[in-house]
């Protein structure tokens, strides 16, 4: 990653160098005749100033040659995958994630539900300001989530809230199979 500060400093030694150049120039041309004739000391100076004219032109150039790439990288790397939930659901009913996935440093959350389920689930996507399922909102509609069937639901920028969850419902009882659950955020 570049810094500012650096290439400023780098620009800067390389003007300073030009000006220390130019002072050193001048008090040489200037040094060496302090006791001639003023017309001399012009002439000493207009040379003077025909070399400044030329550093300040290959200064010019310098800095315009100078390169400076400004790149920030920022690396979204994805923690690894939390299971939220594993049961064998038997039974009709409404039941939620083990736990609330804490999505407040993350840029990005996958949802990944496997289901070996018999009967059709429904998969709704919550969300709260707090790590607590009650009172949390459902993010989108449901999923259905067919028997033998997978499911990946990947939430948008404008469904973020610092806890997300999971709802899953059953309208016919599964006789076999297993549901699971898993929550994958990108930082």
């Amino acid at each position: 990653m570049s810094n500012g500060h650096k290439d400023d400093a780098g620009k800067s030694l390389i003007v300073g160098g030009f000006a220390g150049g130019i002072a050193a120039l001048v008090n040489r041309l200037l040094a060496g005749k302090p006791a001639e004739a003023a017309e001399d000391r012009w002439d000493d100076l207009l040379q003077s100033q025909a070399a400044i004219i030329l550093l300040l032109e290959e200064l010019k150039e310098a800095i315009a040659g100078l390169s400076i790439a400004v790149s920030v990288q920022t690396p979204w790397v994805a923690k690894d995958p939390e299971q939220i939930y594993s049961q064998d659901i038997r039974v009709i009913g409404t039941f939620f994630s083990d736990m609330m996935v804490d999505w407040t440093k993350g840029k990005r959350l996958v949802i990944k539900v496997e289901s070996s389920l018999d009967q059709t689930c429904q998969i709704y996507s919550i969300g709260n300001y707090v790590d607590d399922m009650n009172l949390a909102s459902d993010i989108n509609g449901p999923i259905n989530v067919a028997a033998g069937e997978n499911h990946s639901v990947g939430l948008a920028w404008d469904d973020w809230h610092p806890f997300i969850g999971v709802r899953i419902t059953t309208a016919i009882a599964p006789a076999a199979g297993i549901l699971n659950i898993w929550a994958v955020i990108q930082e």
